[in-house]
């Protein structure tokens, strides 16, 4: 028979590998177990190191297409001016090479052909203003100028059109169009003025000499206030002088003036003076300003005077001529009595 003294070390020892037994499954129970991922890879354990993460890749460069531009100054010139083009070439992105201007047309319907001067007249690739060699987003700029005749009579359409071309990749090329318009118009007529015809001089007068005596004539003119007088004398003797001729331009106004009515005044009384008052004042009060009547007046009558003195003249001039061309009969021989120029007799029968 065992001893109860023997049997309790027993126990307890069974009850504490019990709990040791029991902690230890605790524990494992704790641990984390390693879960698959979406993608398929399993994290790494804690005593392991972390795996690097994949560089981006960049994305592909695009490829750079050419732009061009082509814009003019001024959509109507005149024949007689140029027409300024500029050429602007570009890229979209990125940059180009070996860029250059492969043609340049112009096209009209005229039978009048344009004409090109400035950069790039006719594209080659000698030639320097046609080669823009690089050329990116910034773009370049050259300038081109169209002209016409001008004598052109009606109004002329030019459309210009630019092919350019480059190298956009190692193996790629790219080319860019673009045109615009311009409309040539004619030169003005050129209306002639109407020359006026000279007019006809009026002729001198020409004197006449001749033997005898000369006479002449003064006359005077008139005024707004007076007349004018006349005298003449003369000698006996032949000549005169030759009157002028009017000229033909000369085109006398009528003298004739038609007078306004005139309106005589209406004075109007004054009335009687009111015990106690001034003197009153009349109301008639003379006018310093001249009346448009009275002016009109005092040129008619000068317009008429100044006719009646040349007509004076006239009459005088004409009387002067009149008498130096009458010609003196000149005086008779004395009558001699019969016989007298014969030779007297002397001797026994003289008488």
């Amino acid at each position: 028979m065992i001893c109860r003294s023997a049997v309790k070390p027993v126990f307890i020892g069974l009850g504490t590998a019990a709990v040791l037994a029991t902690g230890g499954a605790s524990a494992l129970a704790a641990t984390p177990t390693p879960t698959p991922s979406g993608s398929g890879s399993t994290s790494p354990a804690p005593s392991e190191p972390a795996a690097t993460p994949p560089t981006p890749t960049p994305p592909p460069t695009p490829t750079p297409d050419l732009k061009v531009k082509v814009s003019v100054d001024d959509s109507s010139v005149r024949a007689d001016k140029r027409a300024a083009f500029t050429i602007t070439v570009s890229t979209s992105a990125g940059q180009a090479t070996d860029v250059h201007v492969t043609a340049v047309d112009l096209l009209t319907k005229s039978k009048q052909k344009p004409k090109i001067t400035g950069a790039c007249p006719r594209p080659t690739k000698d030639d320097e203003s046609c080669n823009l060699r690089q050329v990116d987003t910034d773009g370049k700029a050259i300038s081109t100028y169209v002209s016409m005749p001008s004598s052109i009579t009606d109004p002329v359409s030019v459309t210009l059109k630019v092919t350019v071309e480059g190298t956009v990749a190692r193996d790629e090329t790219d080319d860019g169009i673009d045109q615009t318009s311009v409309t040539f118009t004619p030169l003005p007529k050129k209306t002639k003025s109407p020359s006026r015809k000279p007019s006809k001089p009026s002729p001198t007068p020409t004197k006449s000499s001749g033997s005898g005596g000369s006479g002449g004539s003064t006359g005077g003119g008139g005024s707004s206030s007076g007349g004018g007088s006349s005298s003449s004398s003369g000698g006996s003797g032949s000549g005169g002088v030759v009157l002028p001729s009017p000229n033909s331009s000369f085109d006398p106004k009528d003298p004739q003036v038609a007078l306004p009515p005139i309106q005589a005044p209406s004075p109007s009384v004054a009335p009687s003076p009111v015990p106690g008052s001034g003197t009153p004042q009349s109301r008639l009060q003379g006018n310093k300003a001249p009346v448009a009547q009275d002016i009109t007046f005092e040129r008619m009558a000068s317009t008429q005077i100044a006719w009646l003195a040349a007509l004076l003249v006239a009459f005088s001039l004409l009387l002067t001529q009149l008498r130096l061309g009458r010609r003196r009969m000149p005086a008779g021989v004395a009558k001699r009595p019969k016989g007298t120029h014969r030779r007297p007799r002397r001797g026994t029968f003289s008488k």
